[in-house]
């Protein structure tokens, strides 16, 4: 959207482009006036991406220019009005990395579905934020067995990168993707110390129930 871009950004935009062709989208780069929409008017995207009825409209941004250019903001919420159209930022920063100790293992799916079980123990004892971290941990343990699964190589699995990862490569659906977005935002507030005053235990719930659905039912995008 900047007129003046990084060699990272730049970088980072055909990465995708080719990560979302090789997984069947129409990939357009920098689509010009011509190939928007009137109601993007004055916007110049990154990418636009298309499959079937969805239209993807992609920013490529680093922490710095986020702070110096509201458009984006305000492209999102316009995208918000406009059925069938998505708006996905992605920020580049510091590498990201998590720290686990040595010699710890991936769950096996029995192992998961346990700690599903143990999740729905703590939501009935009222224990809402533990249920909604045990939930979001099977659910992130699901989702890299099925990557795994399928010969992915989750080099960074922090959140937001595995779930990007397994959208774009079918190990979950759009739809799975888009509410694990959401919900992630509650497990990085509960995780972080943050009080959350609209904790609802339906979000554990269906948590769990994603989660049993992507280990049970291999969706497709």
């Amino acid at each position: 959207m900047m007129e003046q871009i990084s060699e990272r950004e730049r970088q980072r935009t055909f990465d995708l482009a080719k990560e979302y062709r090789s997984k069947g989208y129409e990939v357009i780069v920098g689509p010009t006036s011509q190939q928007l929409p009137e109601f993007l008017s004055g916007y110049y995207p990154d990418l636009l991406v298309k499959k079937g009825s969805e239209t993807l409209v992609v920013e490529v941004a680093t922490r710095s220019s986020l702070t110096k250019d509201s458009r984006i903001r305000d492209l999102a919420r316009l995208l918000a009005t406009k059925p069938d159209w998505k708006f996905e930022l992605v920020v580049i920063g510091e590498e990201e990395k998590i720290s686990i100790p040595e010699g710890a293992l991936p769950l096996g799916k029995e192992e998961i579905l346990q700690r599903l079980q143990e999740s729905e123990r703590l939501l009935d004892a009222g224990a809402v934020d533990a249920a909604i971290l045990i939930a979001w941990s099977t659910n992130e343990a699901a989702i890299r067995l099925l990557a795994t699964e399928e010969g992915l190589n989750l080099d960074r699995p922090v959140p937001v990168v595995v779930l990007k990862q397994a959208v774009m490569n079918g190990v979950i659906s759009r739809e799975d993707y888009n509410f694990l977005e959401r919900a992630m935002k509650y497990r990085n507030a509960l995780a972080h110390g943050y009080k959350v005053t609209d904790l609802d235990p339906m979000l554990a719930k269906d948590l769990i129930r994603t989660t049993r659905h992507i280990l049970e039912d291999r969706p497709s995008v």
